[in-house]
């Protein structure tokens, strides 16, 4: 790709190109990390130059970078297939130099990337999650037609994760996720609660997708099929229902039961397009789960975020969404604050 020249507010210029990732730039990569986050990132592993190159050879995350005429790498914007299903590509691990932030290079950046997944065959969806410590990132996702869909709260503890921009007093960090399709098309039927089907369909036609809601289901039946990620450095464990089990209640017990660390939160993500899904969601907001938006377009199955914060209280006044986003966080705010009155 050639060079082009980018200006800050004074006048002066860079040329930069964007490339796809190349074995030598991993050092670079660290050292971009580092410039933000110190030695606090969330992914410590990828202060590792040699676990960057390894993935990279796997295929599990494909960086890209802004290079200056000197060679010298200034930004990077991940692309990694998303779990469970892994047909989306979702984009993080987003920096630029701090020396660089006034040429307005992220955006196009992030376009180039989102130019490349396109290309690739399979590829059903484009994820960003975006945090919400500051609003930057979300108003570039916006302008590029990205949409909001989501949340993924509790991700990472605020006492293990350094970065410049102000903190505010929540004790784990919350990211929206938002989203655009690529060749998902057609969704299906989704099993919905009624309550939800207003916001639902917003969020449904806003990626221009073909879909179906129903607000009456079938019954638990069945054994479920559960996949189960935790991490304990950061205590958050993600729920991935496939299949909706009469034993749901009871596995549900069973995995939070075995990960009960003091800030332990728990992310359900449950298969909407299995006709017992409005019975799950009940199961799981009796349990103390709430809604908390969807993981749209990510592959066969369109999948439903519930939230359990457990004890880890969400502040949703500190937490910074643009105008085309605040009304999916004032309604999720309403869901947690609804959780609350259900239970007190």
């Amino acid at each position: 790709m050639n060079f082009t020249e980018f200006y800050n507010k004074e006048g002066n210029s860079i040329l930069v190109r964007f490339r796809e990732f190349q074995p030598k730039d991993a050092e670079s990569i660290v050292n971009l990390i580092r410039d933000e986050y110190g030695d606090k990132y969330h992914t410590p592993e990828l202060y590792d130059k040699d676990i960057i190159i390894q993935r990279y050879r796997e295929g599990k995350i494909i960086f890209h970078v802004a290079e200056l005429t000197t060679g010298e790498i200034v930004a990077c914007l991940n692309m990694k297939r998303s779990l469970p299903q892994e047909k989306c590509y979702g984009m993080g691990t987003g920096i630029v130099l701090k020396a660089y932030r006034k040429y307005h290079i992220f955006e196009p950046l992030i376009k180039y990337v989102m130019d490349q997944i396109r290309k690739l065959q399979g590829a059903s969806a484009i994820h960003a999650l975006l945090v919400m410590y500051h609003d930057i990132t979300q108003h570039s996702i916006d302008r590029l037609g990205l949409k909001p869909c989501g949340f993924i709260f509790s991700m990472v503890l605020a006492d293990k994760f350094t970065h410049s921009f102000k903190k505010d007093d929540n004790p784990k960090y919350h990211f929206i996720l938002t989203a655009c399709k690529v060749s998902k098309n057609d969704v299906g039927t989704l099993y919905l609660p009624a309550e939800h089907e207003n916001i639902s369909s917003k969020i449904y036609d806003s990626f221009e997708v073909k879909f179906e809601i129903k607000t009456i289901g079938a019954d638990l039946t069945g054994k479920s099929v559960i996949e189960v990620e935790n991490n304990p450095v950061h205590q958050n464990c993600s729920i991935y229902i496939d299949n909706v089990g009469a034993d749901l209640l009871e596995r549900i017990k069973e995995i939070e039961s075995q990960h009960q660390q003091p800030f332990q939160t728990f992310n359900a993500f449950l298969n909407i397009n299995d006709k017992k899904a409005i019975a799950a969601y009940e199961t799981l907001k009796s349990l103390g789960y709430f809604f908390a938006g969807f993981k749209p377009l990510a592959g066969e199955h369109e999948l439903m975020i519930m939230h359990n914060p457990s004890r880890v209280p969400i502040h949703f006044d500190t937490l910074l969404a643009i105008e085309h986003f605040a009304f999916l966080k004032n309604y999720i705010n309403h869901c947690y604050e609804s959780r609350y009155k259900i239970e007190d």
